[in-house]
């Protein structure tokens, strides 16, 4: 059989349909993966701004992380330096309750001139071996602050013994001369 060029003639081959069909379908395939394409590239970007933000994400929860660190220690070197600053103040408490108030004044009355009355005293615990004392003391006249402050120096209980201020009977103390001395006491118990 040979192939005839004779188109008109029955039956006749009309390929168009199909020609048609395969440049629809290729038409569409290229749509279909120009559309491929672009979710893609759309789907790349929203991944890189995803790995950006858990990126982000992650460098904050370190920073967070470290700062409650930071906290903690801080919290703890609090709740130690106030745990110190409790613990120096019971020091203190108890140094008050076992000081002897009976001894200081024994004390007193065997180091005073006998022409000396003790007005006020107020003793500031500072330390743990000694104590403070101020002491607002009268005397008959001038020489009573010379031999008050010279009696209390020579005993070794008294350190630093200081004159801090005096008035005289024209400066409106009937009493006779009134002067302020602070000291430092150490009890026998301490030496």
């Amino acid at each position: 059989m040979s192939a005839s060029w004779n188109f008109a003639r029955r039956p006749f081959r009309d390929e168009r349909p199909v020609f048609a069909a395969i440049g629809i379908a290729l038409a569409l395939g290229l749509l279909l993966l120009v559309a491929n394409l672009q979710l893609y590239r759309k789907f790349s970007r929203q991944v890189e701004g995803t790995r950006a933000q858990i990126g982000w994400l992650e460098s904050r929860r370190a920073r967070a992380a470290k700062a409650a660190e930071d906290a903690r220690t801080a919290l703890n070197g609090y709740k130690l330096s106030a745990l110190a600053q409790q613990s120096t103040g019971l020091q203190t408490i108890v140094r008050e309750r076992r000081f002897s108030w009976l001894a200081l004044l024994a004390r007193l009355e065997r180091t005073l001139p006998p022409d000396i009355r003790l007005a006020r005293l107020s003793p500031h615990f500072d330390s743990a071996d000694s104590v403070s004392i101020d002491m607002a003391v009268l005397g008959r006249d001038q020489d009573s602050v010379v031999s008050a402050i010279a009696a209390l120096s020579k005993d070794p209980a008294f350190k630093a013994v200081e004159l801090h201020s005096e008035s005289s009977p024209e400066r409106g103390v009937p009493e006779g001369y009134s002067f302020q001395i602070g000291l430092r006491y150490t009890p026998e118990e301490t030496r």
